[in-house]
């Protein structure tokens, strides 16, 4: 993704919903586009896609399906990408055939499906590590209408750097774990925010923007991926493949 492209990307936010904008230049859906835009032939379905954005940057040559559960926004999807074959559904209880799906993207999607068991008061404690039923029923659900050699990319935002309701690391790990033993976790920027106050001590903002003089867009979420080594970070958000 070079800068024009990122600057396209980013004004079709604008123009279909600039409500709808990730907050950051840098964020780590940028790096998924990155990632998938070289796909090509697969059948392909973005679950909690909402409005379309990373459907409409998928290569022509593949099966798009926009998964969300909000109808006004498969509307505008539909308004801006009318080659996008729109489904209105839970990720809960996926209407797709088993064993069909190539690749699965969920961005930015699990935090909000962990917030509804936290509304419902619905979370299990296991020894350590709260369990989830609403995250591993989507991931269940996912795991099944994925084909045997699926690929499922996930973002979510790290709680550590969030400090509220957001997946922990530990967390993640085990809910994905338990439906893809084949994965692998990465951590994107690690930089830290020093002081929820002073937006100039948040460096996981002002790094990138100070790199961006001399550095182009693709180069510098590229150097803000770090894989994941077994040890916990305060990165500001997860990226994972997980491998059916």
């Amino acid at each position: 993704m070079n800068d024009s492209e990122f600057k396209r990307i980013k004004n079709k936010i604008f123009k279909i919903d600039h409500t709808r904008y990730w907050g950051d230049d840098y964020d780590v859906r940028f790096y998924l586009i990155s990632i998938i835009k070289e796909l090509k032939k697969k059948r392909i379905i973005d679950v909690g896609g909402g409005v379309g954005i990373i459907s409409s940057e998928l290569d022509e040559s593949n099966d798009r399906i926009n998964l969300d559960l909000s109808f006004e926004d498969l509307k505008k999807c539909k308004t801006h990408s009318p080659e996008i074959n729109n489904i209105c559904a839970s990720i809960t209880h996926l209407p797709i055939k088993e064993n069909s799906i190539d690749i699965v993207i969920g961005a930015s999607v699990l935090e909000y499906v962990k917030l509804i068991d936290l509304e419902n008061n619905n979370v299990m404690k296991g020894n350590l590590i709260k369990k989830y039923p609403t995250i591993e029923k989507s991931l269940f659900e996912i795991s099944c209408i994925m084909k045997k050699s699926g690929l499922l990319y996930l973002t979510t935002p790290n709680n550590a750097y969030y400090n509220g309701n957001k997946l922990e690391y530990d967390e993640l790990k085990k809910h994905v774990e338990q439906f893809f033993q084949k994965n692998d976790f990465y951590f994107f920027n690690t930089f830290p925010r020093l002081s929820k106050k002073y937006r100039k001590l948040n460096l996981a903002n002002i790094v990138p923007k100070i790199l961006s003089k001399i550095k182009s867009h693709q180069k510098i979420i590229d150097s803000l991926i770090s894989k994941d080594k077994g040890v916990k970070k305060k990165s500001v958000s997860f990226f994972v493949k997980a491998f059916n």
